[in-house]
């Protein structure tokens, strides 16, 4: 059993009534969604090139392993193992958040991961040009 933090919890969107969808994500994590995030999701990639090799491989890897589980009314989620396996998670959860879903870690990996790779915030904001991101006027 997995508990979904109160704070992760109020702000799921209501219409996704408590439904959340995991799959395999990038890097070694698993990705959760909100079940409307997922919809809304799964309806763009109905639009991708079918005939295509590498669309049809992705869509086999990402969507097929898909699971749906619904919260129970203390926000309660049990994860089948191959969801648990995709991220070698055996014991603590790491819940990283990433705008319209969350990322599922093993702690020991993800730390592994940030290190390995020489991850750090400030090169990344130069290299995504965050600056003109951020300063944008809407």
């Amino acid at each position: 059993r997995f508990s979904i933090p109160a704070g992760i919890r109020k702000i799921l969107p209501p219409e996704s009534d408590g439904k959340l969808v995991f799959t395999r994500g990038f890097e070694g994590c698993v990705f959760m969604f909100p079940a409307i995030e997922w919809q809304r999701l799964t309806e763009k990639l109905k639009s991708l090139n079918s005939f295509d090799l590498d669309v049809r491989n992705f869509i086999r890897l990402f969507v097929g392993p898909a699971h749906t589980v619904m919260m129970d009314g203390q926000g309660r989620i049990l994860l089948p193992e191959k969801i648990l396996t995709m991220a070698n998670i055996e014991k603590d959860i790491l819940l990283q958040g990433s705008l319209n879903k969350w990322e599922l870690w093993n702690p020991d990996e993800y730390n592994s991961y940030l290190k390995t790779n020489n991850v750090k915030i400030e090169s990344l904001a130069k290299q995504i040009n965050f600056s003109a991101i951020f300063n944008r006027e809407e």
